[in-house]
């Protein structure tokens, strides 16, 4: 039988500002409970999360079709048959803290978010209701979470716990005092810098200045390299019409960026109907992004949504690029 196998509903869940708790920080399937009403351990055993992974292995999971955020080929001896896990068996939480941010991303429409939502995770509830010893990676999103005095709050709960995570940043709040402290705590900083150059960069994430987050990103591996760490730093190039012309640029210069990783998203509201209605523009940029990846270290780059795009065959370097990013289920 054919399935719409998502292992994030084996292993994950994400926890919106307001509390509402998903298995996928993408909102989706299906609200499963809310954090503020009942602890994480509770809420990993509710009946909505067995329904979602039937229709996961039925065939029928509504959201896997239109989704860009999973590998779809999973061998068919990597797909669960149990519906039941265990808490400590759970391996990811995602908390996205609020939606302010310092800067105004073009494709985030940050400032009708914040006016929108005021919603703010509040640290103590999430100290209350989360036992994070089984947890193996806890990653912090915002808007900004640098920008976030709520997120700081729980960077410094989970450090006294001695409990590393991730942090998904723009990078620009990164100054000396947060270099030390992420490269001796964190397990990965993902910093989304959108683009290859200056003028694109500074377009796309409005109120950024590239110069300036390269630097940080140069000097957290520098202090990591002193230090002797395993701090992993990886370059997110979120994809935009403005940008997406730079994809092999981006490919090519990153080790000259201060980044050991990369990988991509893409605005999907845009970028696949601009794509679209321009095969000359698509063929070009597929053929110039192959050449790219084929000049570089594969093992480094993270190609699934350049995947979803059409802009990498999957048969060619889909057995290669996931390595680095994605668990074995």
């Amino acid at each position: 039988m054919d399935t719409t196998f998502c292992p994030h509903l084996w292993r994950a869940f994400a926890i919106r500002p307001n509390g509402d708790v998903f298995n996928c920080c993408l909102s989706k399937p299906a609200q499963i409970g809310n954090i503020y009403r009942d602890d994480l351990r509770t809420l990993s055993k509710s009946q909505t999360v067995v329904d979602a992974r039937k229709r996961s292995l039925a065939g029928t999971l509504e959201c896997y079709n239109v989704c860009n955020f999973v590998k779809k080929d999973i061998p068919p001896e990597k797909i669960p048959t149990h519906l039941d896990v265990k808490y400590n068996d759970l391996k990811r939480l995602d908390l996205m803290f609020g939606e302010a941010c310092n800067i105004a991303c073009i494709m985030c429409k940050q400032a009708a978010k914040v006016d929108k939502s005021q919603d703010v995770l509040d640290t103590s509830v999430l100290i209350e209701h989360i036992d994070i010893g089984p947890l193996q990676d806890i990653a912090l999103q915002g808007g900004e979470p640098l920008f976030i005095p709520e997120c700081i709050q729980y960077m410094d709960y989970l450090e006294d716990m001695d409990k590393g995570y991730t942090i998904l940043t723009n990078g620009l709040l990164i100054d000396e005092a947060m270099t030390e402290r992420l490269v001796h705590r964190a397990n990965r900083v993902i910093v989304s810098i959108n683009a290859a150059t200056k003028a694109t960069h500074d377009y796309v994430n409005a109120g950024s200045r590239f110069e300036r987050v390269l630097g940080n990103l140069r000097r957290l591996q520098s202090e990591r390299e002193r230090a002797g760490t395993n701090l992993t730093i990886i370059g997110r190039m979120t994809i935009t019409t403005a940008s997406l012309h730079e994809i092999p640029l981006f490919i090519r210069k990153f080790p000259e960026f201060g980044i050991d990783y990369i990988n991509f998203g893409y605005d999907k509201a845009t970028v696949p109907q601009y794509l679209g209605k321009d095969p000359g523009l698509f063929g070009d940029l597929r053929k110039q992004t192959i050449q790219a990846l084929k000049e570089s270290n594969l093992e480094l780059i993270d190609t699934l949504r350049l995947i979803y795009l059409g802009l990498v065959p999957s048969e060619m370097f889909d057995s290669e690029f996931f390595g680095a990013f994605h668990e074995d289920i």
